[in-house]
Protein backbone atom coordinates (compact mmCIF):
# COMPACT_ATOMS: atom_id res chain seq x y z
CA UNK A 1 0.00 0.00 0.00
CA UNK A 2 1.23 3.39 -1.23
CA UNK A 3 0.37 7.05 -0.08
CA UNK A 4 1.34 9.12 -2.48
CA UNK A 5 4.04 9.93 -5.11
CA UNK A 6 7.00 12.25 -5.58
CA UNK A 7 10.03 13.29 -6.22
CA UNK A 8 10.59 11.70 -10.22
CA UNK A 9 14.32 11.34 -11.62
CA UNK A 10 15.09 10.17 -14.80
CA UNK A 11 18.70 9.47 -15.84
CA UNK A 12 20.05 9.11 -19.73
CA UNK A 13 21.20 5.73 -20.47
CA UNK A 14 24.08 4.97 -23.02
CA UNK A 15 25.48 1.52 -24.30
CA UNK A 16 28.70 0.37 -25.55
CA UNK A 17 29.40 -3.11 -26.14
CA UNK A 18 26.00 -4.34 -24.36
CA UNK A 19 26.38 -2.69 -21.40
CA UNK A 20 24.46 -0.22 -20.14
CA UNK A 21 25.68 2.92 -17.94
CA UNK A 22 23.50 6.07 -16.50
CA UNK A 23 24.51 9.38 -16.00
CA UNK A 24 23.97 11.61 -13.16
CA UNK A 25 20.10 11.50 -12.26
CA UNK A 26 17.33 14.97 -12.61
CA UNK A 27 14.94 16.09 -11.13
CA UNK A 28 12.21 15.32 -14.32
CA UNK A 29 8.61 17.35 -12.83
CA UNK A 30 6.31 16.96 -9.66
CA UNK A 31 4.99 13.77 -10.45
CA UNK A 32 0.98 13.39 -9.82
CA UNK A 33 0.63 9.42 -11.44
CA UNK A 34 2.79 6.75 -12.29
CA UNK A 35 1.21 4.04 -13.96
CA UNK A 36 2.68 0.79 -14.80
CA UNK A 37 2.31 -2.39 -17.09
CA UNK A 38 4.36 -5.29 -17.18
CA UNK A 39 3.78 -8.04 -20.04
CA UNK A 40 5.09 -11.48 -19.54
CA UNK A 41 6.15 -14.08 -22.14
CA UNK A 42 4.01 -17.11 -20.92
CA UNK A 43 4.06 -20.74 -22.03
CA UNK A 44 2.55 -24.08 -20.99
CA UNK A 45 3.78 -27.82 -21.71
CA UNK A 46 1.03 -31.05 -20.76
CA UNK A 47 2.28 -34.19 -20.85
CA UNK A 48 0.54 -36.93 -19.69
CA UNK A 49 -2.88 -35.32 -19.99
CA UNK A 50 -1.83 -32.72 -17.06
CA UNK A 51 -0.18 -29.19 -17.06
CA UNK A 52 4.07 -30.37 -16.63
CA UNK A 53 5.60 -27.37 -16.85
CA UNK A 54 4.04 -23.86 -16.58
CA UNK A 55 6.97 -21.25 -17.47
CA UNK A 56 6.11 -16.77 -17.05
CA UNK A 57 8.93 -13.91 -18.03
CA UNK A 58 8.86 -10.84 -18.23
CA UNK A 59 8.72 -9.33 -21.75
CA UNK A 60 8.20 -5.54 -21.69
CA UNK A 61 6.00 -3.01 -20.15
CA UNK A 62 4.73 0.01 -20.33
CA UNK A 63 4.49 3.47 -18.37
CA UNK A 64 2.25 6.01 -17.86
CA UNK A 65 3.32 9.14 -15.96
CA UNK A 66 1.04 12.35 -14.66
CA UNK A 67 3.00 15.22 -13.90
CA UNK A 68 2.54 18.74 -12.93
CA UNK A 69 4.80 20.34 -16.10
CA UNK A 70 7.07 19.30 -18.64
CA UNK A 71 9.95 21.67 -19.03
CA UNK A 72 10.78 21.51 -22.85
CA UNK A 73 14.22 20.75 -22.35
CA UNK A 74 13.48 17.72 -20.04
CA UNK A 75 11.05 16.82 -23.19
CA UNK A 76 14.03 17.83 -25.49
CA UNK A 77 16.63 15.70 -23.53
CA UNK A 78 14.14 12.35 -22.81
CA UNK A 79 12.63 12.86 -26.64
CA UNK A 80 16.22 13.57 -28.43
CA UNK A 81 14.90 16.55 -29.74
CA UNK A 82 17.29 19.57 -30.49
CA UNK A 83 17.88 23.04 -28.28
CA UNK A 84 19.14 25.78 -30.04
CA UNK A 85 21.24 28.70 -28.56
CA UNK A 86 18.03 30.77 -28.04
CA UNK A 87 16.44 27.52 -26.13
CA UNK A 88 14.11 26.97 -28.91
CA UNK A 89 12.86 23.45 -28.58
CA UNK A 90 13.00 21.81 -32.16
CA UNK A 91 10.83 18.20 -32.83
CA UNK A 92 11.62 16.58 -35.83
CA UNK A 93 10.70 13.85 -37.34
CA UNK A 94 13.88 11.96 -37.41
CA UNK A 95 14.12 12.82 -33.50
CA UNK A 96 15.52 9.32 -31.72
CA UNK A 97 14.28 9.30 -28.17
CA UNK A 98 17.56 8.03 -25.90
CA UNK A 99 16.82 5.08 -23.33
CA UNK A 100 16.43 6.05 -19.65
CA UNK A 101 16.03 4.99 -16.22
CA UNK A 102 12.85 7.41 -14.34
CA UNK A 103 13.04 6.68 -10.41
CA UNK A 104 10.50 7.64 -8.36
CA UNK A 105 9.33 6.84 -4.66
CA UNK A 106 6.11 6.53 -3.10
CA UNK A 107 4.81 6.78 1.01
CA UNK A 108 4.42 4.07 2.47
CA UNK A 109 3.20 3.60 6.45
CA UNK A 110 5.32 3.74 9.60
CA UNK A 111 7.88 6.56 7.75
CA UNK A 112 8.98 4.15 4.90
CA UNK A 113 8.86 4.32 1.60
CA UNK A 114 9.02 2.31 -1.43
CA UNK A 115 11.75 3.29 -4.31
CA UNK A 116 11.71 2.55 -7.80
CA UNK A 117 13.89 2.72 -10.52
CA UNK A 118 12.58 1.79 -14.23
CA UNK A 119 16.14 0.53 -15.75
CA UNK A 120 15.69 0.86 -19.72
CA UNK A 121 13.01 3.37 -20.42
CA UNK A 122 12.31 4.99 -23.70
CA UNK A 123 9.40 7.83 -23.86
CA UNK A 124 7.25 8.54 -27.21
CA UNK A 125 6.52 12.19 -28.05
CA UNK A 126 3.49 12.92 -25.34
CA UNK A 127 -0.40 14.82 -26.67
CA UNK A 128 -0.72 17.98 -25.79
CA UNK A 129 -4.40 19.91 -24.93
CA UNK A 130 -4.83 23.51 -24.53
CA UNK A 131 -8.08 24.83 -23.67
CA UNK A 132 -9.44 28.42 -23.20
CA UNK A 133 -9.93 29.88 -19.65
CA UNK A 134 -14.13 29.73 -18.44
CA UNK A 135 -15.76 31.02 -15.24
CA UNK A 136 -13.50 28.30 -13.58
CA UNK A 137 -9.98 27.66 -13.20
CA UNK A 138 -9.23 23.82 -15.21
CA UNK A 139 -5.57 22.93 -15.06
CA UNK A 140 -4.44 21.24 -18.15
CA UNK A 141 -1.77 18.84 -16.67
CA UNK A 142 0.64 16.62 -19.05
CA UNK A 143 0.85 12.52 -20.04
CA UNK A 144 3.75 10.97 -20.89
CA UNK A 145 4.16 7.28 -22.10
CA UNK A 146 6.88 5.18 -22.88
CA UNK A 147 7.90 1.11 -23.32
CA UNK A 148 10.62 -0.29 -20.87
CA UNK A 149 12.32 -3.37 -21.42
CA UNK A 150 15.34 -5.30 -19.93
CA UNK A 151 18.74 -4.56 -19.59
CA UNK A 152 20.88 -6.05 -22.26
CA UNK A 153 24.11 -6.61 -19.74
CA UNK A 154 21.70 -8.66 -16.82
CA UNK A 155 18.17 -8.86 -17.94
CA UNK A 156 17.54 -6.58 -14.99
CA UNK A 157 14.49 -4.45 -15.66
CA UNK A 158 13.71 -2.90 -12.42
CA UNK A 159 15.24 -1.65 -9.12
CA UNK A 160 12.45 -1.66 -6.26
CA UNK A 161 13.56 -0.94 -2.39
CA UNK A 162 11.44 -0.59 0.80
CA UNK A 163 13.20 1.05 3.47
CA UNK A 164 13.07 5.17 5.64
CA UNK A 165 15.55 7.75 4.55
CA UNK A 166 18.17 6.67 6.98
CA UNK A 167 18.32 3.39 4.87
CA UNK A 168 21.91 3.19 2.99
CA UNK A 169 19.86 2.20 -0.24
CA UNK A 170 17.91 5.49 0.38
CA UNK A 171 20.77 7.73 0.99
CA UNK A 172 21.56 7.56 -2.98
CA UNK A 173 18.77 6.59 -4.32
CA UNK A 174 18.60 9.90 -6.59
CA UNK A 175 22.30 10.62 -6.96
CA UNK A 176 23.05 7.20 -8.83
CA UNK A 177 20.98 4.68 -10.58
CA UNK A 178 21.60 1.64 -8.26
CA UNK A 179 23.32 -1.21 -9.69
CA UNK A 180 23.15 -4.74 -7.97
CA UNK A 181 25.15 -5.12 -4.86
CA UNK A 182 28.15 -7.60 -4.78
CA UNK A 183 25.75 -10.17 -2.86
CA UNK A 184 23.18 -10.90 -3.99
CA UNK A 185 20.27 -13.06 -2.59
CA UNK A 186 17.68 -14.30 -4.38
CA UNK A 187 13.70 -13.11 -3.52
Amino acid sequence: MTLGLRDLFYAVCTEADGVETYGTPKKMAEAMTADLSVKTADGSLYADDTLSESVSEFASGTLKLGVKDLTPEVLAEVLGQMVDQNKVVWAGKDDEPPYVAIGFRAKKTGGRFRYVWLLKVKFKVPSEKYETKGESIKFNTPDIEADFTARKKDGRWKADFVGTEESDAAKTWFTEVPEPAETITEA
